[in-house]
């Protein structure tokens, strides 16, 4: 070998040997940490005041929540008839017609304020009369009288049993609601009977002697209740 290789050779050994020594693991650069950020304070949160929702509208078309009972249609007044005989015709129930105020104080029974009195549609009846009196007392003293007139017994039983009188409803004194028949000159059936606390005395007069039917037109639809009321007048209408 000559001088010059192998000095060439050496040189080469030296190189590599000194990349050997420098070479290793060479630690990444680390950029000097930034100091972790504070976090910064949650902003105080004000609580909204408490309001309450406003009340639903309803559409104009919609009914109110509440039901309100519509106001009471007064009823009109019939021509001619005072504000007493409309009184005692709103009353009547059933079974008249052509009702017209009672003709004058001879047509009345005694003390009475009004009366009206009407046609019947029933076969067996001719007339009704309707008669308001001021209390309890003036009507069952025309009542009386009236019986007295025709000679009728108090206290004598039921029209089933001919002419007759009683109370239908019974009291611990002398009862005010009460009824009676008895035929009049002709030989026709008359019923009357009275109504506390409304002051109404009512004439029936028949077409004929049949007193039970003129009964059974009063009464009538029975309930069968003992005692009961009658039907064909009801009081307590404006």
């Amino acid at each position: 070998m000559s001088r010059f290789s192998f000095v060439l050779g050496a040189a080469l050994v030296a190189v590599v040997g000194l990349a050997a020594c420098s070479a290793g693991p060479i630690a990444p650069s680390v950029s000097p940490s930034a100091p972790p950020a504070s976090p910064l304070p949650s902003p105080a949160v004000t609580p909204l005041p408490s309001v309450a929702p406003p009340p639903a509208t309803r559409a104009p078309t919609e009914p109110p929540l509440v039901a309100t009972p519509p106001p009471a249609t007064p009823r009109p007044t019939a021509p001619g008839f005072s504000a007493a005989e409309q009184h005692l015709l709103d009353g009547v129930q059933r079974g008249t017609k052509n009702c017209e105020p009672a003709g004058g104080s001879d047509d009345l029974p005694r003390d009475a304020l009004a009366g009206i009195e009407c046609d019947s549609t029933d076969p067996a009846v001719a007339r009704v009369g309707f008669y308001l009196f001021a209390n309890d007392e003036d009507m069952l003293a025309a009542y009386l009288a009236r019986m007295e007139a025709e000679g009728v017994e108090v206290e004598s039983g039921t029209c089933n049993e001919g002419e007759s009188e009683h109370a239908y409803i019974p009291d611990e004194g002398f009862a005010v609601d009460r009824a009676g028949c008895f035929l009049n000159d002709d030989g026709r059936a008359n019923y009357r009977l009275t109504i506390s606390g409304d002051h109404v005395y009512i004439g029936v007069l028949g077409r004929s002697a049949d007193m039970t039917a003129l009964e059974t037109f009063v009464w009538q639809p029975s309930n069968g209740d003992t005692p009961g009321m009658p039907t064909l007048w009801f009081g307590g209408i404006d």
